[in-house]
């Protein structure tokens, strides 16, 4: 004990008289970087005294490329939207001299599997369906796993447990939506930018879903290659999902493990997952959800030449939902999910579609889940 007070007096003292250089005040102490004007545009700002050039891109309008910001005496960069921007949550990223720069006054974030970016919500009626809300929420588990589908590397996965589950888990098992991102992004995104959680907490509170959990896995692996091929098991993601994950949370949560109690969905390179996995293995799901996405070319040419069986099977249209989504004629897989769309009538495969109007971007993919949600295990 004697040492100890007197290790504690002596780190007590010199903090005491330890000589601190007095900080002169800078412009980045009060700024805000990301602020709504009245007249309802957006402007970026960030502290970048001795660089030499800033732009800020993001899924907001005029947001792709990016916006350049000018630079003030104070050594602010700046720049504004040319229109206002419509209540919703955006992503955005600066370059400060072509370097990608995490916003600094701002912690909000959407993880990827490269890095972080960072989110802003503009509130406003058309963003409430999204909104943290006064209402019972679920809650989110970052769950480990051993894969040995995969050699028996230890992987992640992100799992949405319903309001109540606590009570609901003792009484009654639950159906499972697997929900999966698109390339570039993990298994974290569907509850950062895609705001999942918020949104099936909104729903449950309207009475609009029924109890299900939500298993977000992650899209990548470790084994090197581009798996957009036709067929669920050319992707090794794909094969995962099926022989480990799917075993995994039925084993570890309370679920139904039929067809009936069973969904997929996912965006982009998850997209073409989702019809990957569902339409090799329909006994497996009965609502499948494809979001902006579509097989290139090839891989059509792949499908009709190699796997007409597949496409043939009376089973794909016993799926009790199969809808695909787009994101408008701006979303970069819009004429391959044309073609996919086409090949699939030539088949004689059932299938809803909705065209939407926020192109590649989560901003259409959290809308496509508030409409899908509610469609499920009904």
């Amino acid at each position: 004990m004697k040492h100890t007070l007197t290790a504690l007096f002596f780190l007590s003292g010199s903090l005491a008289f330890a000589q601190f250089p007095n900080r002169t005040p800078t412009p980045n102490d009060t700024l805000k970087s990301v602020q709504v004007q009245e007249d309802g545009k957006l402007k970026f700002s960030i502290y970048a005294p001795k660089s030499s050039e800033v732009r800020v891109s993001g899924d907001f309008s005029g947001g792709f490329p990016g916006l350049m910001l000018e630079k003030s005496d104070i050594g602010v960069w700046s720049a504004t939207t040319s229109g206002p921007v419509s209540p919703d949550v955006y992503t955005y990223d600066f370059y400060v001299d072509d370097l990608k720069v995490f916003d600094p006054k701002n912690s909000l974030s959407k993880e990827s599997n490269s890095g972080y970016s960072n989110l802003f919500e503009v509130p406003g009626e058309e963003n409430e369906f999204q909104a943290l809300q006064d209402v019972p929420h679920g809650r989110v588990e970052k769950v480990w796993y051993k894969s040995e589908t995969l050699d028996g590397v230890t992987r992640r996965l992100h799992v949405y447990l319903p309001p109540n589950y606590d009570e609901i888990s003792k009484t009654q098992k639950l159906p499972v939506l697997y929900l999966l991102h698109g390339g570039g992004d993990n298994d974290a995104s569907w509850t950062t930018a895609g705001r999942a959680n918020l949104i099936l907490d909104n729903l449950y509170a309207e009475g609009k879903i029924e109890p299900m959990i939500v298993v977000m896995p992650a899209g990548h692996t470790g084994i090197p290659g581009f798996f957009m091929g036709a067929g669920y098991w050319q992707d090794p993601a794909c094969r995962d999902l099926v022989h480990t994950v799917i075993p995994f949370i039925d084993s570890n949560y309370p679920t139904f493990s039929d067809r009936e109690h069973r969904a997929i969905a996912g965006l982009s390179m998850g997209g073409v997952q989702t019809l990957n996995t569902a339409l090799w293995n329909p006994e497996l799901f009965s609502y499948v959800f494809p979001m902006s996405t579509g097989y290139f070319p090839p891989n059509i040419q792949e499908i009709k030449d190699k796997h007409e069986d597949v496409m043939t099977n009376k089973e794909i249209n016993n799926f009790k939902v199969f809808k695909i989504y787009m994101g408008g004629e701006t979303d970069i897989a819009y004429q391959n999910n044309l073609n996919m769309m086409e090949m699939f009538d030539g088949f004689g495969i059932n299938y809803q579609y909705q065209n939407g109007s926020y192109a590649h971007t989560f901003r259409e993919w959290r809308r496509n889940l508030l409409d899908l949600a509610p469609l499920l295990f009904r």
